[in-house]
């Protein structure tokens, strides 16, 4: 029984420790994704308010990779503003992040998340829904741009909100 009382305190110390590390831990790993995800939320905002073009323009690198579907994949931010200039009228794309991972320096990871794409067709209204990932790079200024991102259609979910 004595045996017993002995090991029991160093159990308890030994899982709050852990738990305690732990916790401290969290927001140092919390910290990049959050703000990936804030600046992903940022970009959906942007696009909202100033238009689809103006937002990927505003948040993607100089040296960007674009893999969109159905067509080759392009590279610089040039190349996407020039692609990005014939966007259809009327067209709206809204997106949201679900979650993201980064690397263990903070300064590069990714996100990913669902969009939905809604424009006027020949044969009347067009929606798609879909599920993208953006990859994302920290510049010198504390600033998050995306260095790659691709997107894809699937059916809507029928159990989601819309973004």
């Amino acid at each position: 029984m004595h045996a017993k009382w002995e090991i029991e305190p160093m159990k308890r110390f030994a899982f709050g420790f852990a738990f305690i590390a732990l916790c401290a831990a969290s927001p140092a790993l919390a910290g990049p994704v959050e703000d990936m995800m804030a600046a992903d939320r940022a970009f959906a905002d942007m696009a909202k308010a100033e238009g689809v073009p103006a937002a990927f323009a505003a948040y993607a690198a100089e040296d960007v990779r674009m893999f969109p579907e159905g067509v080759q994949p392009y590279a610089g931010r040039d190349a996407l503003i020039e692609r990005f200039s014939a966007w259809p009228d009327g067209a709206h794309l809204s997106w949201a992040p679900v979650e993201g991972m980064a690397s263990g320096s903070g300064d590069f990871g990714f996100t990913w998340g669902r969009f939905v794409y809604t424009a006027e067709g020949d044969a009347g209204p067009v929606e798609q829904h879909g599920k993208y990932v953006s990859v994302w790079r920290k510049t010198a200024d504390g600033d998050w741009k995306f260095v790659a991102d691709i997107g894809n259609t699937n059916p809507a979910p029928e159990a989601e909100k819309k973004p």
